[in-house]
């Protein structure tokens, strides 16, 4: 579903509604001790460069996080860019973020790409619990462009999927201070759930330029 709404570019800043959470450093170091808990996930994308975000919160909760991979604009070439996940048609990075301990989830997404703002059209719900002093990975998130026009996407299929295996070497990798022991695999699919959302809501956002 595409609706065409004439309004400002500054629009789409809007449309996000969500604090953007950054990676924890390589070098940080968790202590079993700890008050907080890290949540692990990944996120890719395949066909078009463009901004890519799912977004969780406490359930019950008002407060959007997102964790985020790209940009609605490309001031860089993607393969200029550095990605934890390249292979043929396929980018992503994995996400070590340090959260306070409670029930959480994820159950929105978003995708920026040029003029095109893109949502699921139904809302849905993935659990996970974070524990003080213990590290949960929350599953791996994949954007696949499904309709767009020359560089700007309109339309995703989103899937959620089981990456642990692939995920977690690439985790030990990049945070060699995590003890990878402590990791909780939350994803309890085998086979990935695709549509995320059950499909598209889309607005194009012309932007006019005043002479």
């Amino acid at each position: 579903m595409i609706k065409l709404k004439f309004l400002l570019a500054i629009v789409l800043l809007a449309l996000s509604g969500c604090t953007n959470v950054s990676n924890l450093p390589s070098n940080y170091v968790f202590s079993p001790d700890s008050e907080t808990g890290i949540l692990l996930a990944s996120v890719s994308y395949h066909g078009t460069y463009s901004g890519y975000s799912i977004k969780f919160r406490k359930v019950g909760g008002a407060e959007w996080q997102k964790i985020q991979i790209g940009s609605g604009t490309a001031f860089l070439p993607p393969g200029m860019l550095d990605w934890d996940i390249e292979a043929p048609g396929l980018r992503g990075n994995v996400f070590a973020i340090e959260l306070p301990e409670g029930e959480y989830e994820f159950a929105s997404w978003f995708v920026s790409s040029g003029v095109a703002s893109i949502g699921p059209v139904d809302p849905f719900s993935i659990r996970f619990n974070i524990y003080p002093g213990n590290i949960t990975y929350g599953g791996g998130f994949h954007f696949i462009r499904e309709s767009g026009f020359g560089a700007t996407v309109t339309g995703v299929n989103v899937n959620y999927e089981n990456k642990y295996d692939r995920d977690v070497p690439i985790i030990r990798k990049k945070y060699r201070n995590l003890d990878t022991k402590l990791i909780k695999n939350n994803v309890e699919i085998t086979d990935p759930i695709s549509k995320l959302g059950a499909g598209n809501s889309t607005t194009i956002t012309p932007i006019f330029i005043m002479y």
